[in-house]
């Protein structure tokens, strides 16, 4: 059997089809890559990580293969005498992307009319709607539709046991709020429309309660390349972005979100069938109207730009999901028989026994995303009507973090590895994470003061634990009972800008979490 990769996206859909030929020592699968795309950047690597035999594209006609399977409509595979099958490579067809064959656009996934017209060429869809859609404008294409399902949705509905493990996987700790921003490619895309909004969300929502991630298509990671991204997100990735990565993890941070921020791409329609709470955030892309991905434009909640974020996001996680699924009854049949639709077919065009057994169906993969942790916060603290104190923080490095709060103290928390080597001369809490012993720590934090003549605070963690600081009028304070210095920090600034002695305790409450802080301090 041979499997044709066109695209990032395809190889990646073709690498989660073959799983049907599991312990079948009767198919033998080679692989070859037709590079003609724009988009094939980095599928040869691909390929190669998932350990495949690649057959050099001039070779394939001498291959005699009794099957191709591949998840383009674009690959030419003339001269080959053996049955092919087009797997999407998105849900149906609901988009219209420019025409590499000539002027003007098409309807993506659709195999072109002269290629429909060799005999044995299938293409497989997700519904039977999809078939009608096509009947006017494509009817060979109708006639060689064969519904299939959806092999993506049916291994994400299998895994959702698995949701804790997915969020261990990309950060996110015991009462947070997972958002993850999706978006397509193509100039209808959330990037191409909403670029700063990764940026604008995590600066709007308090670093300890969220965790946002991006999922970006993959065509955009390809075309553009990972440093061009890193550019022009480059606040957001300071910031925390966590970035999902292209070749596998999307199904497992959907599963994993409490909301999804997208535009009309599958991965949206995907997060309406899960369901996830969904905000629209682009919905004016190339899609055809009366698609499911049209009507997502009508039906969503839309992010608007005027209010605030936190709230809509926080409006977002309580939404009523069910107002969305009406579009999943219209992409997705044969729910939870995918793999077993899939290999019947397969099996009967490569004329062999279907193995025994179940088909198998296998969980997604946890993401092994990129992120860089912020070291540097804006901080909010108030005193609560029970006495604790209430802190909120928001990654220093992108504009206008925090919104403003009545009653709080607002103060610059840096850590003194931070790269951007601007905030330490700003700050007023400057924090030491690693560890320091004796008179090491009292040798840095007088050296932090000595260097930054604004700073009001300097704290460094302990090696036998708990937390050591110098203010600024030259006590010496030792906290207990945590071992997280930045948050020792704020709550002795906010003393200090109370007029609060240093000595004492207090109940520290930051996102989630609750931590009981106790000080002893050596005037200076």
């Amino acid at each position: 059997m041979l499997a044709v990769a066109r695209t990032f996206t395809s190889a990646v859909r073709l690498l989660e089809a073959l799983a049907v030929f599991r312990r079948d020592a009767r198919v033998e699968v080679l692989f070859a890559l037709d590079d003609s795309s724009a988009f094939s950047v980095g599928v040869d690597a691909l390929l190669e990580r998932a350990g495949v035999r690649l057959v050099p594209w001039h070779e394939i006609a001498e291959l005699g293969p009794d099957l191709v399977l591949m998840a383009s409509e674009n690959v030419p595979v003339r001269g080959l005498d053996a049955p092919v099958l087009v797997l999407p490579h998105g849900i149906g067809f609901h988009k219209y992307v420019p025409d590499s064959r000539g002027p003007g656009r098409r309807l993506s996934g659709v195999v072109p009319a002269d290629r429909l017209g060799e005999p044995g060429v299938w293409m497989a869809i997700s519904h039977p709607e999809q078939r009608e859609q096509l009947r006017a404008e494509h009817p060979e294409a109708a006639r060689r539709c064969v519904l299939i399902g959806d092999l993506a949705l049916d291994r994400m509905a299998a895994s959702a046991a698995l949701r804790d493990r997915y969020r261990d996987a990309l950060g996110v700790g015991p009462g947070q709020r997972l958002v993850v921003v999706s978006s397509t490619w193509g100039p209808g895309s959330l990037l191409a429309r909403r670029r700063t909004l990764p940026a604008r969300l995590l600066g709007a929502l308090p670093a300890d309660e969220y965790r946002v991630a991006l999922v970006a298509h993959p065509n955009v990671w390809s075309w553009h390349g990972p440093h061009q991204l890193g550019l022009w997100l480059a606040d957001a990735f300071d910031a925390g972005l966590v970035r999902v990565p292209p070749e596998a993890g999307w199904q497992a941070a959907l599963l994993a979100a409490d909301v999804v921020v997208g535009d009309q791409g599958s991965v949206s329609l995907y997060a309406t069938a899960l369901p996830r709470p969904f905000l629209l955030a682009a919905g004016d892309g190339p899609v055809v109207p009366a698609s499911p991905a049209g009507e997502l434009a009508r039906l969503a909640v839309r992010l608007d730009d005027a209010a605030p974020l936190a709230g809509q996001v926080a409006r977002a996680a309580a939404q009523d999901t069910d107002r969305l699924l009406p579009l999943a009854d219209r992409m997705f049949g044969a729910r939870g028989r995918t793999a077993a639709t899939l290999r019947a077919f397969v099996y009967e065009l490569l004329e062999l026994a279907v193995p025994d057994g179940d088909a198998p169906l296998r969980a997604v993969p946890p993401p092994e995303p990129a992120v860089d942790e912020p070291r540097s916060f804006v901080v909010h603290s108030r005193a609560e009507a029970d006495g604790a104190l209430a802190v909120r923080r928001w990654p220093a490095a992108v504009a206008d973090p925090g919104p403003a709060e009545p009653g709080a103290f607002r103060h610059l928390s840096v850590g003194d590895d931070e790269p951007d080597r601007r905030l330490p001369d700003n700050a007023t809490v400057l924090v030491r994470r690693a560890p320091l012993a004796g008179e090491a720590a009292a040798a840095w934090l007088s050296s932090a003061l000595d260097r930054h003549p604004e700073l009001l605070v300097a704290v460094t963690a302990l090696a036998d634990g708990g937390c050591a600081a110098l203010l600024r009028d030259g006590s010496r304070v030792r906290a207990t009972g945590t071992d997280d210095p930045a948050l020792a920090g704020t709550a002795l600034y906010h003393r200090v800008r109370a007029g609060e002695p240093a000595d004492g305790s207090a109940t520290i409450r930051v996102g989630p979490r609750t931590a009981t802080l106790s000080w002893t301090c050596q005037p200076g």
